[in-house]
């Protein structure tokens, strides 16, 4: 995942427009290792695409989406130099969990680079928790940016299995 490629699917890159669907199909990629192979299901729409700006068109655009929709729908899909990108509200969400539990992340390895915490003969996690250098002030910057973390990746996850 890039900034750069999270622009489509936000619709803020790329060639703004309208596919209509006239099929779609469902596909199954094998994913996984020699041992443990199985099916993926990947659905897939074509149809004509019409550009918002100027009214260009494409014929059999081919989109991937995670649901099927009958002929005729109309889908929000950005054009992009090789292929076509569905516009997805969804992806703010999930996008905003990923950069929390990033965070969240970090944070912990600050913790444990200040400290020695989870080194070989590491110091005990209530004594580095103590020991943290820069003392209460610290401690409460790495519990407030983790917990702040923490509780903004449960509210987008919680929004997005709403939304």
């Amino acid at each position: 995942m890039t900034a750069k490629d999270m622009g489509h699917p936000n619709g803020h890159r790329g060639d703004a427009g309208t596919l209509t669907v006239q099929d779609c199909r469902t596909q199954f990629d094998r994913v996984g290792s020699s041992r443990h192979r199985h099916a993926r299901p990947v659905v897939t729409c074509t149809g004509t695409f019409r550009g918002d700006r100027d009214d260009s068109t494409v014929e059999d655009a081919t989109v991937r989406t995670g649901a099927k929709f009958v002929p005729g729908k109309h889908l929000a899909v950005q054009k992009t130099d090789h292929k076509f990108v569905l516009i997805d509200e969804q992806w703010i969400w999930q996008s905003l969990a990923i950069v929390c539990v990033s965070v969240c992340a970090l944070v912990a390895g600050v913790f444990c680079l200040l400290t020695g915490f989870g080194a070989r003969r590491g110091p005990r996690f209530r004594d580095a928790w103590r020991q943290v250098p820069g003392g209460a002030a610290v401690r409460t910057v790495l519990v407030g940016t983790g917990g702040l973390a923490a509780v903004g990746a449960g509210a987008a996850l919680l929004v997005d299995g709403i939304v």
